[in-house]
């Protein structure tokens, strides 16, 4: 073989070598690309990376390098758009792309700032077609480069199905088996991640502790089966309430937390009322042609001084939660 012939060979076993490094830890896929595209940039010259995922909306990740202006732009975005229809036999006209992250973390090269000329590949999880790969530069790609990129995606599919793995391993981890909302554990690492994005950002942060009143009477009366399912259709009932940033998670037993993002006082309350009125309509059925009626009693607590803890916090909202108890229950108490 001769030399120049095995110059490419040897490309694309590093190529692959490099994707068998950093990518394989990254935490998300935002981070998952960053890295495949620094491997790739091993490989060949470009100006932009992009990766469109086929979500709810286009999903889009965007690699630039150091000092680049950014890209994206009507003429990028309509880029992305005619190679997805050329690919995958779909219109997305009427889709939204969503931008999930732009970056200028490839090293700074001397190439353009031109995405006139492109090569693609299409990324495939588990057999089906879930996004495309792109690559722009201001000089057209030649065949070898073209295959280069076709490897470089069939990798990064098999990278994206061995991070939906570990993020589905992870879920379980962090899920409680019952009613299938958050556990302990994963409410006790994201309170103080909250807590910290409230702080840096000056955004208003809440928490509600509620539990069922006299659980134990339901357990006593009708067996911890019917408990069991009360649990479970409560859980659904509160989740109805609540926006998709709002973290729901069991705290132990029939205890439960709601983390609120972005949300004052005066928002929690309106959260607390809204989910007392929910649990008061909710009827349960249980044995002998019965039903159950249940209501709940919470507790407020939000965080404004940035010398409290998580723990600070949490109890602040369970004092009043026991609060609300002693004013006769199924209502809710704020902190001062």
């Amino acid at each position: 073989m001769r030399r120049d012939e095995q110059q490419p060979i040897a490309g694309v076993l590093s190529l692959i070598r490099e994707l068998t490094g950093p990518a394989t830890r990254a935490g998300n896929i935002a981070d998952l690309f960053v890295s495949s595209f620094r491997a790739l940039d091993h490989a060949i010259d470009f100006d932009l990376a992009a990766a469109v995922m086929l979500e709810q909306n286009l999903d889009l990740y965007v690699v630039t390098r150091e000092g680049a202006g950014s890209l994206i732009a009507p003429p990028l975005i309509e880029s992305l758009r005619r190679t997805l229809e050329t690919m995958i036999p779909v219109s997305f006209a009427a889709a939204d792309v969503i931008v999930k992250a732009e970056r200028s973390d490839l090293p700074r090269r001397g190439v353009g700032n031109s995405i006139e000329h492109s090569t693609h590949a299409v990324i495939t999880v588990e057999n089906r077609s879930s996004g495309v790969l792109l690559v722009y530069r201001g000089e057209p790609f030649d065949e070898q480069e073209r295959q280069i990129v076709e490897i470089f995606a069939a990798q990064v599919s098999l990278l994206i199905g061995q991070l939906s793995a570990r993020e589905q391993i992870q879920g379980l981890a962090d899920t409680d088996d019952l009613t299938g909302i958050a556990n302990k554990r994963y409410f006790r690492r994201q309170l103080p991640q909250e807590m910290e994005r409230a702080r840096v950002y000056s955004l208003p942060l809440s928490l509600l502790m509620f539990d069922i009143d006299d659980f134990k009477a339901i357990n006593d009366n009708f067996g911890h089966t019917v408990g069991d399912v009360v649990l479970s259709e409560l859980c659904g009932a509160v989740r109805e309430t609540l926006r998709p940033p709002d973290l729901f998670a069991r705290f132990g037993g029939d205890e439960f937390a709601i983390i609120l993002p972005h949300t004052d006082l005066g928002g929690a309350c309106a959260v607390a009322d809204r989910i007392l009125q929910k649990v008061r309509m909710l009827t349960i059925p249980a044995d002998d042609e019965g039903s159950i009626r249940c209501s709940i009693s919470l507790g407020i607590a939000d965080y404004q001084r940035t010398d409290i803890t998580a723990a600070d916090v949490i109890r602040r909202a369970d004092e009043r939660l026991y609060e609300a108890k002693r004013a006769g229950k199924n209502c809710y108490s704020l902190s001062a």
